[in-house]
C-alpha cells in the first residue's frame, strides 16, 4: 500500500489507478482526459497524478449532461440507430423482468387485490371478536365499527386517487391540428 503523508493526496490517482477503479482502459482513460484539458495536479515517483474531483465528470459527465430525451427520440435517428435503440430497451425490458425488477401489471394486480381483501376480511371482523373476546359493550362495538367504516372508505379514495394520478387519460388531438 503507498504511504500517504498528505490527506490531499488521496484525492490525487495516476491514469492506472483511475483505469482500475473504473473498470475502463488505460488508454481511454488518457483521451478523455486529454480531450477534457484536465490538469496534471502534481506528480509521484515521475508519474502525472490527476485530482479526482475533475477526473470523474470529464469521465462521466457526457452520461449527465446530454439532453437525454433529445438522444432517445427516434424520430431523429438513423434507421440503424432506432432499430438498435429499440432493440436494446427489449432487452433491457427483459432483463429488468427475469430479475423481478419490472413486475407484470396483472400480477401487481394481483398481489394488491389479494392483500386489500385479507384487509378487509379482518376489517370486517373485528368488531365480532372484540365483541366476543374482549366483552365490549355494543355501544363500543359501534363506536369500532364506525372507525372501521370510515378507514375502509379512506383507503377506497386513497386507492382511487393514487391510480388516477398514475394512470392520466392521455388527451387525444384536435381534428383541425391533424388537417
Amino acid at each position: 500500500m503507498s504511504n500517504i503523508s498528505n490527506i490531499g493526496d488521496v484525492y490525487q490517482w495516476s491514469v492506472a489507478k483511475i483505469a482500475e477503479a473504473c473498470r475502463l482502459d488505460r488508454r481511454s482513460v488518457k483521451n478523455r482526459l486529454l480531450e477534457a484539458n484536465i490538469p496534471i495536479a502534481g506528480t509521484v515517483k515521475g508519474n502525472p497524478v490527476y485530482a479526482l474531483h475533475q477526473v470523474v465528470p470529464a469521465l462521466f459527465g457526457q452520461l449527465n449532461t446530454g439532453d437525454t430525451a433529445a438522444n432517445q427520440n427516434s424520430d431523429d435517428m438513423t434507421p440503424k440507430e432506432r432499430k438498435d435503440w429499440f432493440d436494446s430497451e427489449k432487452g433491457r425490458i427483459w432483463l429488468e423482468k427475469e430479475q423481478r425488477q419490472l413486475i407484470p401489471v396483472h400480477e401487481v394486480t394481483a398481489v394488491y387485490s389479494a392483500l386489500m381483501k385479507a384487509l378487509v376480511q379482518v376489517l370486517e371482523t373485528l368488531p365480532d371478536v372484540l365483541e366476543r373476546d374482549a366483552a365490549l359493550t355494543p355501544s363500543a362495538v359501534a363506536v369500532v365499527q364506525d372507525a372501521i367504516d370510515k378507514a375502509r372508505e379512506g383507503f377506497g379514495e386513497n386507492a382511487y386517487t393514487m391510480c388516477a394520478a398514475v394512470h392520466k387519460p392521455q388527451e387525444e388531438p384536435d381534428e383541425e391540428q391533424n388537417e
